[in-house]
């Protein structure tokens, strides 16, 4: 995108700010705020390194139409896909799943960590990372007809790597500039404190901003920190106990993204507070697919249901703190609005 296009288009974007907290773009059209409902704010229709085969595919939507079904049946409403284009994001597969299980699905533009982003990132500095994200909110993905309706920003490696402060400095002026909401990915303390206090430095409105694995090598008074900034803290490590398959530093127990939970809600954080399961089926080189369900057997999407809810009742979360966390929470972070 030119210079003076890609001015245009955040002015126009930025011009119509009022109407875009009206509506959201979906892969099948526009949302408005009370069409969100329940929400699952941090997952994956599919990740692939390469393109998706035909077989795989038919053995995604297969998938999605079970789960979809399982997901529908407990009240969801709205998955937010956070896959980037450089880990495989697929929208006429997105559309498919969405048409076949009735479920809105909200996708994203962004990147992933540095290893995975394109060879010249580094070498097209802030500017090039600023207009491909705002081309993708503002005009669309390609010629596939759907605009993005977020930013998914995935910091890892050396904290305060330059690739990672280019992406951030990317991230914040756009989010500045169109009022987009962003996800991010960070799971140490240091990444999400450098990540928070660069989005901020840039111009971002923190109140827009969602920590993804924000319980990953968290402790209570971290996430207390993490929140005084006044973004969200998403959890995401649900019934994981293997510290090697998520970068956990020492032991973690199952019910660790719970206790966290129940810690912040003693402190009256409630409003600040997202969760969702980060399932994320990984199509394999050549053929088949690997449900990535990191040793605990049944854990996609609807684990949110058959774990994390009955976890949290058995913490005494009350069913209005879980409305505020599921529906409430989501949609101010995505709309801005309660």
């Amino acid at each position: 995108m030119r210079r003076r296009d890609f001015v245009l288009a955040a002015s126009a974007l930025a011009s119509a700010g009022a109407q875009s907290r009206k509506t959201l773009p979906s892969v099948l059209g526009p949302l408005a705020a009370q069409d969100l409902g329940v929400t699952l704010p941090h997952e994956h229709i599919a990740v692939a390194s390469q393109e998706i085969t035909r077989s795989q595919r038919d053995s995604l939507l297969s998938l999605w139409d079970m789960l979809g079904a399982q997901l529908r049946q407990n009240g969801v409403r709205t998955l937010v896909e956070l896959t980037p284009a450089d880990s495989g994001r697929d929208i006429a597969l997105m559309k498919e799943v969405s048409q076949s299980t009735g479920l809105n699905i909200l996708c994203a533009t962004g990147y992933y960590v540095a290893s995975a982003r394109p060879a010249n990132f580094l070498s097209g500095g802030v500017g090039a990372a600023e207009a491909y994200m705002t081309r993708e909110l503002v005009e669309g993905i390609g010629d596939s007809g759907v605009k993005a309706a977020l930013m998914k920003v995935a910091v890892g490696g050396q904290p305060a790597n330059p690739s990672d402060n280019i992406l951030l400095e990317a991230a914040g002026r756009v989010q500045k500039r169109t009022g987009a909401p962003i996800s991010c990915h960070a799971t140490t303390p240091d990444h999400r404190r450098h990540l928070v206090e660069t989005l901020e430095k840039h111009g971002a409105d923190m109140s827009r901003v969602a920590v993804g694995h924000a319980d990953t090598n968290a402790t209570l008074e971290e996430s207390v920190e993490l929140l005084s900034k006044g973004c969200y803290a998403l959890y995401t490590i649900w019934g994981i106990t293997n510290p090697r398959l998520i970068g956990f530093r020492g032991e973690v127990a199952a019910d660790h993204s719970g206790r966290l939970i129940r810690g912040l809600l003693d402190k009256g954080l409630v409003k600040q507070i997202l969760f969702s399961i980060d399932f994320a089926p990984t199509c394999l080189r050549g053929e088949g697919i690997d449900l990535h369900l990191y040793e605990v057997p049944g854990r996609t999407a609807n684990y949110a249901f058959t774990f994390v809810l009955p976890l949290l009742r058995k913490l005494g979360v009350s069913d209005d703190e879980i409305h505020q966390m599921m529906v409430a929470n989501p949609r101010r972070h995505l709309f801005g609005e309660g």
